[in-house]
């Protein structure tokens, strides 16, 4: 699974995980075609970058196009995706050219499509199923070239079930779909993205900031992230701001990442540190040797190489921390 495979651009999109390159071989897929496309995902798994990868890699000669459905009422919604005439209401003072017409052979991204008030779902409907809108006040139907993308972090299938989303439109849109995984379920990504985001704020801020301290990492990777990339970016940016000396340490966090504790079933041991718990997976199988030598190098990591302090965590001298460091040559 490698993204040198792939034929397009798809340098926004960050991360290394099986989850990630299925997405990818989507996009690549479906870019190429006309074919209407919803995206879902929860807020903030990265649904208007995959807008953008598929326009990007679509070949279409006009521009993408972007309306957020939940961020204005019904008239001010329809007056935005169709236009309106001079004169179609009381402020309509000039004409206006609606999103559909600007992205005329591009794509047009319905962001938050599950937010679009009933009623104007059929004017939607019309304008996708007959190629052609409408503007306000207008009396001449305008052709349209337009690819149709989607995204929503509703279920559509039960909006359409609770009578809220309609159902001909559902299908219309949903002919190719692409779920996006939440950050939690693609958490060897996360280095990859910190990173990214650390590169990212460094510039825009001129910050000094150059690495992340193994701890910050640690418990960057243990918390579960409920708004997904987009809040793993804002805590790094945040961060970033606070660091001094080159170095994003744990205390540069938010209080709830720095002292989350991960609830776990599985086979495995706790290693107590003042900032949090590390959690350290052992494999059924492997040596009580084995054991103890993931236990110390994991340990060492955590407290970034301090002997001292690792010596107090696992409950030994550090005469006796020094032979075992040197008899699994860490």
């Amino acid at each position: 699974m490698a993204r040198d495979t792939l034929r397009g651009d798809y340098r926004d999109i960050i991360g290394e995980s099986r989850q990630i390159f299925e997405v990818l071989q989507q996009i690549e897929r479906f870019a190429v075609t006309s074919m209407k496309v919803l995206i879902s995902g929860k807020t903030g798994t990265g649904k208007e970058l995959v807008a953008r990868a598929l326009h990007k890699n679509s070949g279409r000669s006009g521009e993408l196009v972007s309306v957020n459905c939940a961020a204005m009422p019904e008239g001010l919604l329809e007056s935005m995706l169709f236009g309106h005439e001079k004169g179609a209401f009381t402020s309509a003072e000039t004409r206006r050219i609606g999103q559909f017409e600007r992205a005329h052979k591009g794509t047009l991204f319905l962001d938050e499509i599950g937010e679009m008030p009933l009623s104007m779902q059929p004017k939607l409907l019309r304008a996708i199923e007959d190629n052609r809108i409408e503007r306000i006040g207008g009396e001449k139907p305008i052709p349209m070239d337009v690819r149709i993308v989607a995204a929503t972090n509703r279920d559509l299938a039960q909006a359409v079930r609770h009578r809220t989303f309609r159902e001909d439109l559902y299908y219309r849109l949903n002919v190719a779909a692409i779920a996006l995984p939440l950050l939690s379920e693609r958490r060897e990504d996360i280095e990859m993205l910190v990173v990214h985001f650390l590169e990212k704020h460094r510039r825009v801020s001129k910050s000094g900031v150059l690495r992340v301290a193994a701890r910050t990492l640690s418990l960057l990777k243990a918390y579960p992230w409920p708004g997904n990339v987009r809040e793993l970016e804002n805590v790094i940016e945040r961060a970033v701001s606070l660091a001094r000396d080159g170095v994003l340490l744990p205390r540069h966090l938010r209080k709830d990442i720095r002292t989350y504790r991960k609830q776990h079933t599985d086979i495995s041991e706790a290693i107590a540190t003042p900032e949090n718990e590390k959690i350290v997976n052992v494999p059924l199988g492997a040596t009580l040797e084995e054991m103890e030598e993931t236990f110390v190098r994991e340990t060492l990591a955590w407290l970034d190489g301090n002997r001292t302090e690792a010596a107090k965590v696992l409950k030994i001298g550090r005469r006796t921390l020094q032979r075992k460091l040197k008899r699994y040559n860490i």
